[in-house]
């Protein structure tokens, strides 16, 4: 093969550099007649593993008669003389073997093998780079499987990389425990982090948010938390959770500061950062701890059908309730979140739950960062005809003492004022599932939420923005 048909890809390549010394030698070696081993290169790709410097040597020879190839030219021409070229194109072939990278590795490791056992031996630092970068990606990491092809021990690669499997060995008790308090069984945490249940046992006994009460003290304040999760690699809103311990209701909303609304309007300028991540259609925090307090009990299960940023699931842990989200967009990773799409019926749990909380993505939101199959993207009658059956389908499977808020936004059409939908058509939809309506909140959006940009276009067009919105509370 031509030297320039392999491909260079210092991505996979083991090695932080090359000895020049050894190039040079290399390349001296090869004009004398020494014979030296293919080098490797990848199956279709072309991408060389092994042979850096056999390669680099051969470049420097190609140089060298090209060099000697101009130097020639320019005494012959100089001097008159017509004599045949030297031909430096001979020393652009070199022996090729290609091999497949074996499954279960990445081409860099393989790389690496191929290194440690063919010429010079990786370097330490080297060794030790590409083991913590594989650690990093690798969920199971294993040091000795890892280390052994390599003839590293053990302990060896146990001491380059113990920082970050203790990291994660935290990071995975912080996400059992955290499963443990929202009510699922160790069995189905095991299988949600794809562990023995023997390690999701030892995890939420050993989880260091066991001991966060210790380690801060009597005066322990927000940022004292937050500094401890960051530490102890914990998101702030377990962490949270944890330090609140068995504290009541009203000692939550005092420790995440939420002042109680005791009213059927509920106002909230912006939402909490200790509640869901940025998320199309995402709904402040304290909306949904209201709701938990003045609906439910500590320990009551709530369900969330469209889980979107997991809002719903973080205010849950935060006042001590038990929970189950689910949705169908799975970008933000969260290990509380199970998959599911509601236009296959209810998840098995709807029956247990005490509350459904349920926001539907509403009609007609046109969002970019909603996702392919929302429902918001039906037109006027699937929009009506979906809700309907799933509001069927959830009364038929819940308990007797089961309460469903849901919450929806009106709608008005621009063009055709009869098309609009509002809180009476909702009204109707939930009274024709069986559903008796206890009560209806507002919880209008806030003014500091719409850019002054979408007020200008607004007020110029003599049109009214919809910051209306309604909570209503079902039961059977």
């Amino acid at each position: 093969m031509k030297i320039s048909e392999i491909v260079w890809d210092p991505a996979i390549y083991p090695r932080a550099k090359w000895n020049t010394n050894t190039i040079k030698s290399y390349a001296d070696a090869m004009l004398a007649g020494a014979n030296f081993p293919p080098i490797i290169v990848e199956q279709d790709t072309m991408r060389l593993l092994d042979g850096k410097h056999r390669l680099e040597a051969r470049k420097l020879i190609v140089e060298q008669a090209e060099l000697a190839v101009r130097m020639h030219e320019h005494t012959n021409e100089k001097e008159g003389i017509d004599d045949e070229q030297i031909d430096a194109e001979i020393f652009e072939d070199i022996d090729v073997e290609i091999r497949d990278v074996p499954d279960g590795m990445t081409p860099k490791y393989f790389a690496m093998l191929l290194s440690a056992h063919n010429g010079l031996r990786p370097s330490n630092a080297d060794l030790k780079a590409l083991g913590r970068e594989e650690c990093e990606a690798v969920g199971d990491f294993d040091p000795q499987t890892w280390g052994l092809p390599l003839g590293l021990t053990k302990s060896t690669v146990y001491r380059w990389v113990s920082d970050i499997l203790n990291k994660r060995k935290a990071g995975r008790a912080a996400k059992a425990w955290r499963l443990s308090r929202l009510g699922w069984t160790q069995t189905e945490i095991a299988e949600r982090l794809k562990v023995d249940r023997s390690v999701i046992a030892r995890d939420v006994q050993n989880s260091q948010l066991g001991k966060i009460h210790t380690d801060l003290g009597m005066g322990w304040n927000r940022k004292g938390v937050a500094d401890w999760a960051e530490k102890n690699g914990v998101d702030e809103t377990t962490a949270m959770a944890a330090v609140m311990g068995e504290m009541n209701d009203a000692e939550r909303f005092a420790e995440i500061d939420i002042n109680t609304q005791p009213y059927d309007v509920w106002h909230f300028p912006k939402c909490h950062d200790l509640m869901g991540d940025k998320h199309p259609g995402r709904i402040p925090g304290e909306l949904i701890c209201h709701a938990l307090y003045f609906f439910t009990q500590p320990g009551d299960l709530v369900l969330d059908p469209m889980a979107g940023s997991g809002t719903t699931l973080d205010a849950c842990l935060l006042m001590g309730r038990k929970t189950r989200g689910y949705d169908i967009d799975e970008r933000h990773e969260r290990v509380d979140i199970e998959n599911h799409d509601l236009s296959n019926g209810w998840p098995e749990k709807t029956g247990k739950a005490d509350l459904i909380f349920w926001d539907p993505p509403y009609f007609s939101k046109k969002d970019d960062e909603y996702i392919e199959g929302s429902i918001s993207g039906m037109d006027r009658w699937e929009y009506f005809s979906w809700l309907d059956m799933r509001l069927h389908e959830l009364f038929d499977v819940t308990h007797s003492h089961a309460k469903l808020l849901f919450l929806m936004s009106d709608w008005d059409d621009p063009q055709k004022g009869s098309n609009g939908i509002f809180l009476w058509d909702y009204v109707r939809l939930l009274q024709d599932a069986g559903w008796k309506i206890t009560r209806q909140i507002q919880t209008p959006l806030s003014t500091q939420q719409i850019h002054p940009d979408i007020v200008n276009k607004f007020r110029s067009s003599r049109r009214l923005a919809r910051l209306g919105r309604y909570l209503l509370v079902c039961e059977k």
